[in-house]
Formats: C-alpha cells, structure tokens, sequence
C-alpha cells in the first residue's frame, strides 16, 4: 500500500529537469543564427536574422535538428555549483539556501521567524547548516504550488544564465576568427555581456524567492494542539 502512495505521489510531482527544454532550444536557436547572421553578413540586420533563424527552426535541417543535442551539452557542461556561482556572483556558498535565514528570511513579510524557531530549534548561522535546514524543509513543501512554480522558473533562467555566461566568452571569439571589424566585435561583446548580467539578475530573484516560498509554506503551519 505504502509503495502504491509513493508511486501515486510520484506521478504527481512535476518533472522540473524537463520544463526548461523549449525555452533553452529557444534561447540558443536565437543567439545561433544572430551568430549565423553576423558572421555572414557583417551587420545587425533584422532581415538576415530573420532569414538565419528560419534556416535554424527549419524542421528537416541539420541545425535544427543539433541543436536539442547542443542544448542537453551545453547545459551539462556547467555544474550546478558553476551555475549559481554565474547567478549569485559568490564564489563560496552561492546558492541561495545558504542564506535563507541570515539574510532573506527578514526580507519577507511572508515569513514567521519565531514559527520557524519553534518548529525547527535555533536557526543556524553558518552559510552550510542553513542549506542543509532549509533543504529539509523544502522537502516537505516541494509539492506547493509556490514552490515547484518558483523552482521551475529558477532552474529555467539559471540555466539561460549559465548558457549566456558561455556565449558572452565563446561567440565574441569566434567573431574574432571570423575577422569581423573590431568596432562590430565590440558591440556584439557589449550586446552578449548585457543579455547576461539580465537574466542573471532575473535568475536572482527567481532563486531567492524560491528559498523564500519555501520557508513561507512551513512558517505557515500551525502545530496542532493535543
């Protein structure tokens, strides 16, 4: 009976690894072709892009059909420590747990401390025993709507993060080998390096309001009386 509920809450968690698929094969499709474009036609123009975009989404072309296998490459490349290290600008402790309750749990009027201190013992100070309380906690909300929606869109923009971490270093190279003018590699540079400080600020606040919504969901509880 045990493992039929087990199997049942299973089938309901969302998969999380999978949501980010249409937003990444998006995401690197379009940096691809304004590459494509660039390279080819040693400008901005919106009609070139346009053109190399249709060339990339084309369903029986070869870019189309390498760039799920690029997407799954790309986003494993990085690891996960990598990866918040890109968002949060920390190189030590960067994920956002290891500040939940020094740090972004005041920030929420959401959130009951003393709840918290009287469910879960003194909070913790240091960055490692924060993560690991506050993981504890998430798995037991991770089935909150708040929760999951907010982890779904933190594990998406992370990842796009991390791939325009990688374009901002790689593609401003490869426009180099392709000895396109320095001023057109410059701007190109600038655009790349803005598309990442963006959504890395976006990924941010996805990630802090993830640890947040957790916390919220527990402060919450109310323990019953016997």
């Amino acid at each position: 009976m045990a493992t039929k509920r087990s199997r049942s809450r299973a089938a309901r968690e969302p998969n999380l690894g999978s949501t980010n698929t249409a937003y990444t094969w998006s995401f690197l499709g379009v940096n691809v072709a304004t590459f494509w474009s660039l390279i080819v036609s040693k400008g901005f123009a919106a009609t070139s892009i346009d053109h190399f975009w249709a060339r990339v989404t084309a369903k029986d072309g070869i870019v189309a059909a390498s760039i799920p296998f690029a997407t799954i490459v790309l986003t494993g490349v990085l690891s996960h420590t990598v990866k918040a290290r890109l968002v949060f600008w920390r190189w030590n402790h960067p994920l956002p747990g290891c500040r939940a309750f020094t740090k972004l749990a005041a920030s929420d009027p959401r959130i009951d401390v003393s709840s918290l201190e009287k469910r879960h013992g003194k909070l913790p100070q240091d960055h490692e025993a924060q993560n690991m309380l506050w993981y504890r906690i998430y798995k037991q909300h991770k089935m909150a709507a708040s929760v999951w929606e907010s982890q779904k869109s933190y594990l998406i923009v992370r990842d796009l993060a991390a791939l325009a971490a990688l374009f901002a270093i790689f593609l401003p190279i490869g426009a180099a080998a392709a000895h396109l003018p320095a001023n057109l590699i410059f701007v190109y540079t600038a655009i790349l390096v803005g598309q990442y400080l963006v959504i890395a600020s976006a990924a941010r606040n996805y990630g802090e309001r993830f640890v947040l919504n957790v916390l919220a969901e527990d402060s919450q509880i109310r323990e019953v009386l016997p």
